[in-house]
Parts: C-alpha cells; structure tokens; sequence
C-alpha cells in the first residue's frame, strides 16, 4: 500500500492484512520518524476491538535498506 507524508511516497505492508490502511497514530509515527532521520521502520498496531496486535514495514518510496557490509 502507498501513502503521502511529508511530501514523501510512502509504501507500508501490515502481515496477516495486506489491504490495512494507516492509522492516524501510524502515520504520526512515520512523520516522527522521517523527522529523527530515517527511511523505513516497522509498524506495530494494536487492535482493541479485535485484541491483536499486527506488525509490518514502512519506508520512503525510492529509498532501499542496506544489508550486511555491502
């Protein structure tokens, strides 16, 4: 899924729901998290209604992630 913060194209994926939109609380972490410098992230989402938790990855379209010492 794809989404616009702070002028960024954000792609993000939640495990077990595929079509999960963001969440004001996760976007508002994104926004803290471009701010302190960072490309991508993992998300957590707590459901109340459903009491489960459900993780998945954000980060900044175009930007990809280093592995090991390449």
């Amino acid at each position: 899924m794809k989404a616009m913060l702070l002028f960024h194209e954000i792609e993000y994926w939640f495990e077990m729901d595929e079509n999960k939109n963001l969440s004001e609380i996760d976007e508002d972490y994104i926004k803290h998290m471009i701010n302190k410098g960072y490309s991508s992230g993992q998300l957590a989402h707590y459901d109340e209604e459903a009491d489960k938790e459900s993780y998945g990855w954000w980060q900044i379209k175009g930007f990809e992630t280093q592995k090991g010492n390449d």
